[in-house]
C-alpha cells in the first residue's frame, strides 16, 4: 500500500470532511424545516428527495468516472456539496430548501461512489480491503463529530452549520486538485457503453432465492431511514430535545456503530453467523422501536435509540455478507438488485415516517417495530436455507453502504 498511501491519505480526509459536514445537519434540518412552516409529512419528503437523487443520479456519475476519469467527477461532487450547502445557509423558505435539497443529492452522489472506484483501481485483494476499510474509518468517524458539532453550533444559529459543512467540502478541494492524480489509466477509460449498470428491478426478482433476503434489506433500511427522518420531532416532543441534545445523541449512536462494526462484528460471526445475527438484528430492532414509545425519561430515550441503532448495524453488514455468499448469477447483478432495494427503503421510510408521524408520533415507530418482527418470523426458515458465511472479518467488509459498490467494481 505504500506507493497508493498518499492518495488513500487524501481520500480519508476528504470523505472525513464530507461525512463531518454531512452529520453537522443531521441535527438542524428538522427544525429548520418545522420553523419555515413544514410538519414532520414535509420533513419526510424532504429527507427522501435526496435519496431520490441519488438513487437516479449514482449510475450517471458512475459511468462518467468511467469515461473521463475518477478526480474531475469527485471534484465536481465535492464542489457541488460545498456550494448547495452553503446555500442552504442562505435559504428562507421551504421551497428553496427542497430545491436546494434536489440539487445537492444531484452533485454530491458523485462523491462516494467514486472514491469508492478509486481504491477499486488503484488496489487489490487484501490492499483494497485496507483502503476500504481506511475510508469506512474516516465517514465513521465523520458522522461522530459531525451531528455534535452541528448540535452545539445550531444551537446558536441555524445557518451557521451549513456554512461550516459548506466550508469543510470547499477545503477539500485543493486536498483532491494538487495530491489526488488520476487513478484510471488513459487506455481503461471509454465512451462507449460497456459500463455495469444497477440491474433493475422486475417481477423475476420475486423467483429470485435471495428475495427475502433482499426484503429485509429494504425493511432495514425502510426503518433506519424512517427513525432518522422522524427522531428529532419525537424526542423534542417526549423529552424537550433541542438541537444539542439530538446531536449529542446521533454522536453517541455514531460511537455505537463505530465500536460494533469495528471489531465486534467480526468476532460475532465468526461465532454465530451471518444468518443469526440478521434475526437478532431483526428482534433487537424492533425492541428498540417499542422499548422507545415507553422511554420514561431522557437518559432511557438514549438507552432505547441504542438497543435499536445496535439492532441495524447488525442488519447492514450481515445481509451485505449474506448477499455475496450465496449469489448464484454473479456477485455484482446480486449486490446491485440488493442496492436497488435498499435506495427505496432510504426513499419511502422518511416520507411514510412522516406523513403517519403527522396522524400520531407513536404510529411509525409501532409499524416499524411490528414490520421488522414479522419479517423476523417470516424470514426465518428461508434464511436457514442460506449459508451462513463465516468468513468476513474485517471492519472493510462491514462497511454498508461502502460494499455493495466495492464489490460491484471487483
Amino acid at each position: 500500500m505504500g506507493k497508493i498511501f498518499k492518495p488513500i491519505v487524501v481520500l480519508f480526509v476528504t470523505l472525513l470532511l464530507v461525512m463531518v459536514g454531512f452529520g453537522i445537519v443531521i441535527p438542524i434540518f428538522p427544525f429548520l424545516i418545522f420553523d419555515l412552516g413544514g410538519g414532520a409529512t414535509a420533513l419526510g419528503f424532504f429527507m427522501a428527495a435526496y435519496s431520490v437523487m441519488q438513487f437516479i443520479c449514482a449510475p450517471f456519475w458512475g459511468k462518467l468516472s468511467d469515461r473521463i476519469g475518477r478526480r474531475p467527477v469527485l471534484l465536481t461532487g465535492l464542489i457541488g456539496y460545498g456550494i448547495t450547502f452553503t446555500l442552504f445557509g442562505f435559504a428562507s423558505e421551504l421551497w428553496m430548501m427542497f430545491a436546494i435539497r434536489v440539487l445537492s443529492g444531484i452533485l454530491s452522489s458523485a462523491t462516494l461512489p467514486t472514491a469508492m472506484a478509486y481504491i477499486a483501481d488503484t488496489t487489490s485483494g487484501a490492499e483494497r480491503s485496507k483502503g476500504m476499510g481506511i475510508l469506512g474509518a474516516g465517514m465513521g468517524m465523520g458522522m461522530v463529530i459531525g451531528p455534535a458539532l452541528g448540535g452545539w453550533l445550531g444551537s446558536e444559529n441555524f445557518a451557521l452549520p451549513f456554512f461550516v459543512a459548506g466550508g469543510l467540502a470547499v477545503l477539500t478541494v485543493p486536498f483532491a486538485i494538487f495530491f489526488l492524480p488520476e487513478s484510471l489509466k488513459k487506455h481503461d477509460q471509454t465512451d462507449k457503453t460497456t459500463v455495469r449498470e444497477r440491474p433493475g428491478i422486475t417481477w423475476d426478482v420475486v423467483k429470485n432465492p435471495l428475495f427475502m433476503l433482499f426484503v429485509i434489506c429494504f425493511v432495514f433500511n425502510f426503518t433506519s431511514s424512517l427513525f432518522q427522518g422522524i427522531f428529532a420531532p419525537f424526542a423534542a416532543d417526549k423529552a424537550g430535545f433541542g438541537t444539542k441534545e439530538i446531536g449529542i445523541l446521533f454522536a453517541v449512536l455514531g460511537i455505537v456503530s463505530a465500536v460494533l462494526q469495528g471489531g465486534l462484528i467480526g468476532r460475532l460471526v465468526k461465532r454465530f453467523g451471518d444468518v443469526k445475527l440478521v434475526k437478532a438484528g431483526l428482534l433487537i430492532g424492533s425492541a428498540g422501536m417499542l422499548l422507545m414509545l415507553l422511554a420514561p425519561n431522557v437518559l432511557w430515550l438514549y438507552v432505547t435509540s441504542a438497543v435499536f441503532n445496535i439492532g441495524w448495524t447488525l442488519l447492514g453488514p450481515t445481509t451485505s455478507s449474506l448477499v455475496t455468499n450465496n449469489a448464484s448469477g454473479g456477485q455484482g447483478a446480486a449486490l446491485g438488485i440488493m442496492q436497488s432495494f435498499n435506495s427505496f427503503g432510504r426513499i419511502f421510510g422518511p416520507m411514510v415516517g412522516g406523513a403517519l408521524y403527522d396522524v400520531q408520533m407513536n404510529i411509525p415507530f409501532t409499524l416499524s417495530a411490528v414490520i421488522m418482527l414479522l419479517m423476523f418470523f417470516l424470514s426465518s426458515s428461508k434464511l436457514s436455507r442460506l449459508r451462513g458465511g463465516k468468513t468476513l472479518e474485517g471492519v472493510s467488509d462491514y462497511t454498508e453502504p461502502l460494499s455493495p459498490q466495492t464489490k460491484a467494481k471487483s
